[in-house]
């Protein structure tokens, strides 16, 4: 995210941020504003899942920025990765069902960032959105990034001396998303030509870019019934897990195919790879509730996906 769209909403949102070792807690004392269009300033009316991605995206970039009254960045990230290139291997979205039930983004909210493991090239990142009252998350994040080369696009070795630090502060392990095997015949197909608004300061599409693609796969897929009937009542509880697996970059004016099929073993999952002609750029899978939660504040599936 731009630094100008981070000190702006630092300035709109009155953020405030607070950085001890390997955790940094952002603050959102008065809730999201319309600094998104995906945000919402009705109660009835929930964050879209990739406004829910943007904001993980917001608050990662208030915690490694050097802000006016604090020079300090989250994990030291300007003097050490300022310069390079630090891709998304694998991430993971898990939603609390209290979140299709509750106005959280209307009311004060805490912004938890923890450095959970770090590798020879690669380091996992957890961020939570909890409520300000009892700290319980109701939205979670993994990330696994990897550092790169900027020419060979090809892993780097993390400097040694930031290994060290940060290393021996971690207790967690990696995540990496499972390899998927696409059925020959899937149930849904579609077609995305990669724009220059989705192409990141990285020269590649945004990582944010590809949830967007899923997730509206997924609304017309349901708008059109090319689901099961049980897949299609289970959407209707909200969803509950999102991941996704980078393989290979797209770039702009690219044309990526969309494959979304179902596996016989769940009736709550739906499963994607993203494909660049004989590449796969992506795959990724999304898993709802399976049980319904009453005084939702939205029936509309739209809303919750």
């Amino acid at each position: 995210m731009e630094e100008m769209s981070i000190l702006r909403a630092i300035t709109e949102l009155n953020i405030s941020r607070t950085i001890k070792g390997v955790r940094c807690i952002v603050r959102f004392p008065e809730g999201v504003s319309s600094l998104f269009d995906a945000f919402s300033t009705h109660l009835d009316k929930q964050i879209s899942i990739p406004g829910l991605f943007r904001l993980f995206d917001l608050a990662e970039g208030i915690s490694i920025s050097a802000l006016q009254d604090d020079p300090n960045t989250f994990l030291d990230h300007k003097p050490i990765f300022a310069d390079k290139f630090v891709f998304a291997g694998s991430c993971k979205l898990e939603i609390h069902q209290s979140l299709y039930v509750s106005a959280y983004f209307h009311l004060p909210f805490d912004f938890f960032s923890t450095l959970d493991y770090v590798g020879k090239s690669s380091y996992c990142k957890v961020q939570e959105i909890c409520q300000r009252d009892n700290s319980q998350w109701f939205a979670r994040l993994s990330l696994q990034n990897i550092m790169v080369d900027p020419v060979t696009r090809k892993p780097l070795e993390l400097p040694a001396s930031w290994r060290k630090k940060y290393g021996s502060m971690c207790t967690g392990s990696p995540f990496v998303m499972e390899k998927l095997n696409r059925p020959d015949a899937c149930m849904a197909v579609d077609h995305y030509k990669i724009q220059a608004s989705d192409i990141d300061i990285q020269n590649h599409t945004n990582w944010v870019v590809y949830v967007q693609i899923c997730m509206n796969a997924c609304r017309k897929g349901l708008d059109q019934e090319l689901f099961s009937k049980p897949l299609i009542q289970n959407s209707k509880n909200g969803l509950k897990e999102f991941q996704i697996r980078y393989v290979n970059e797209a770039l702009v004016d690219e044309e990526v195919v969309v494959h979304a099929w179902e596996t016989s073993s769940r009736d709550d999952q739906l499963c994607f790879e993203l494909t660049r002609g004989s590449d796969v750029c992506i795959q990724a899978t999304i898993a709802f509730h399976q049980f319904s939660v009453k005084s939702a504040n939205t029936e509309s599936i739209k809303s919750k996906i």
